[in-house]
């Protein structure tokens, strides 16, 4: 693998860092989370094009069926359902005989999908079934995180084994202060925060990771009549 990069910039002016205390070290701080945005963006949703990381959901395969087919009869299966179908079909995936069971961490969902199926979602009694998801904005079940993400599309569903995505942190993250175009006479300056770091995920553990629509798997698992 080669090191890629993240990286953020934003332009101030000489006045503006003059006259207004501690406006530099809000700057640095709005750049160093802008930075850390882009790097998890690349993580997950990284082209792998040029120098784009490879993100974790274009590694994600679809999900497989096999032994839960009809599993559940017509209207009687849930969303809970369609997220511990994909945890069963990665944990019984292997690359080869005898191979470590994979143990899926996290589940990324649409902010809309995480409001209807989990923040949304009430008993019988019109309780909220899951009270934790709109105070924490995630929901953890047997070690598992289940989280809204924004980029992931409405109806849409990644669930992974992130211990097998690999982050090897290569130059640490750093910001420079330079000109660039007409700044020097203009009294501006732009600062450039960015860092570089290893990803990759091992041949055999791309089966760890799958990304597919709910409605799909859903259908899989539960009987047409």
């Amino acid at each position: 693998m080669t090191p890629v990069k993240a990286a953020a910039y934003e332009i101030l002016t000489e006045e503006s860092v003059t006259d207004y205390k501690r406006l530099m070290s809000v700057a640095k701080t709005y750049l160093k989370k802008q930075h850390d945005l882009f790097k998890v963006n690349g993580v997950f949703f990284g082209d792998g094009l040029g120098n784009n990381p490879t993100g974790a959901t274009v590694y994600g395969r679809a999900f497989v069926s096999t032994g839960m087919v009809d599993a559940f009869a017509l209207g009687s299966s849930n969303f809970m359902d369609v997220v511990n179908a994909i945890i069963t079909d990665i944990y019984r995936t292997q690359g080869f005989v005898d191979e470590a069971h994979y143990q899926p961490s996290i589940v990324l969902v649409n902010p809309i999908d995480f409001f209807i199926q989990l923040v949304g979602a009430k008993d019988a009694n019109g309780l909220p079934v899951y009270p934790q998801a709109g105070l924490f904005n995630e929901v953890r079940i047997g070690g598992v995180i289940i989280k809204p993400w924004i980029k992931i599309p409405i109806g849409s569903i990644f669930v992974a084994d992130l211990s097998k995505y690999n982050i090897v942190n290569y130059v640490p993250f750093s910001i420079r202060v330079g000109w660039i175009n007409d700044q020097f006479i203009t009294n501006k300056f732009t600062m450039v925060g960015e860092s570089r770091y290893y990803q990759y995920v091992k041949n055999l553990d791309q089966a760890a990771f799958v990304y597919d629509d709910i409605a799909t798997v859903k259908a899989a698992i539960t009987a047409a009549v």
